[in-house]
């Protein structure tokens, strides 16, 4: 038995598989101090101050060139649509269309628009009104808060 051990081709024994992790401890140990070099020897200096200009409510339009205030009134659910009144009447969108042709039509130096409108107004509504104002020439119009006292 022993000569045909002998005559068995050298086969090498299969070595363990090297170990391939990298411990990645130190990096983290010298990125923290890093940081914590550069935040003490840092010199911490706030932003310049800067220009602001003060925030101004109201009073910017003159309510004498304002020829047509328009309330748009929330929806009462989400299935109906907002309620537009000029003069506390209602008024649907193309008899404000109607009425805003008429108008520009009268004046030749055009006329503004005063569209104040609940918080809770949905902007595809509020968009519709802008859309159908572009149309028509000479119309000037602008966004207000209504004042829950009138």
């Amino acid at each position: 038995m022993a000569a045909e051990d002998d005559d068995a081709p050298f086969v090498r024994k299969a070595r363990p598989p090297e170990d391939t992790e990298i411990d990645i401890t130190p990096m983290i140990d010298v990125t923290f101090q890093l940081l914590i070099f550069f935040m003490v020897t840092s010199t911490m200096q706030g932003n310049p101050p800067a220009i602001v200009p003060r925030s101004v409510s109201g009073g910017a339009t003159e309510m004498t060139k304002i020829a047509i205030k328009l309330v748009i009134k929330a929806p009462v659910d989400s299935n109906t649509d907002p309620v537009m009144e000029i003069d506390k009447k209602p008024i649907t969108l193309e008899e404000l269309r109607g009425r805003l042709n008429e108008e520009a039509g009268t004046h030749p130096n055009g006329i503004d628009l005063m569209i104040m409108g609940d918080k809770d107004v949905p902007n595809r509504f509020t968009g519709e009104i802008e859309t159908m104002i572009s149309e028509i020439p000479n119309i000037g119009f602008h966004y207000a808060v209504q004042d829950r006292r009138e």
